[in-house]
């Protein structure tokens, strides 16, 4: 079947899956601040982003309905990404963030299901963890773009609407707690939103070190504490 080949040839080419998501993530909000302000420019971040959905599809795709699943959630989030940069309609942006959004939540939950299995820690899942991270700071930040969309006097300072990149710089600073101050959140939706990204980000940390720290073998704990000792 073509989707079986297509999962098959993908695995191969993305040996280490978790790693090249992790660096496509990076590539992402490392360039974004220097694309967005030319058409060629988005052109090449529509790119990058491509490359991160499917380096998102080659580390949860594990069986042919994951990897189905993950396809049929990124192709609309490349389309309607193309649409409304040909058409310079927001609302085809609006669209492909929705798209964006639910396609980050499921692997998110797919990813973490990796990560967290009860099974010898290794490299490939701790750059997935470090991935899920990253993915939990640009789904918020499509949430953000939503209610923006729907609600452009969401976030001050007042003026023109935020861009994509603002609203990652706001979205990584509420969940990593730094809180700048420089851009806000002013109708109670977007309140409630930016409350629930603090929360999952310090109980994503709290939660991960303490699952990884439990999925040590016993027999190596033995060990150490026998050298100690």
């Amino acid at each position: 079947m073509p989707i079986t080949f297509a999962r098959i040839r993908l695995a191969r080419v993305l040996t280490h899956r978790c790693s090249y998501l992790f660096l496509a993530l990076l590539l992402l909000l490392v360039t974004l601040p220097f694309l967005i302000d030319s058409p060629q420019g988005r052109i090449i971040a529509n790119l990058i982003n491509l490359s991160i959905l499917l380096a998102a599809v080659a580390a949860v795709g594990r069986t042919k309905l994951l990897f189905a699943i993950a396809v049929l959630l990124a192709l609309p989030v490349v389309g309607f990404q193309v649409l409304g940069i040909v058409w310079a309609e927001p609302r085809y942006l609006m669209l492909s963030w929705v798209f964006g959004s639910f396609f980050y939540f499921t692997t998110l939950a797919l990813l973490l299901r990796y990560v967290l299995l009860p099974d010898v820690m290794n490299t490939d899942k701790l750059y997935g963890a470090a991935a899920a991270y990253l993915m939990l700071g640009i789904m918020w930040a499509y949430f953000y773009g939503i209610i923006q969309y729907f609600n452009p006097g969401a976030f001050a300072p007042a003026g023109a609407p935020l861009t994509l990149f603002d609203l990652l710089y706001f979205s990584f600073t509420v969940l990593t707690t730094t809180g700048f101050g420089d851009i806000v959140p002013v109708l109670p939706v977007a309140r409630v939103l930016t409350i629930l990204e603090q929360v999952v980000g310090i109980l994503y940390v709290a939660i991960l070190i303490a699952r990884l720290s439990s999925m040590y073998p016993t027999e190596e704990r033995g060990h150490r504490t026998t050298r100690h000792t």
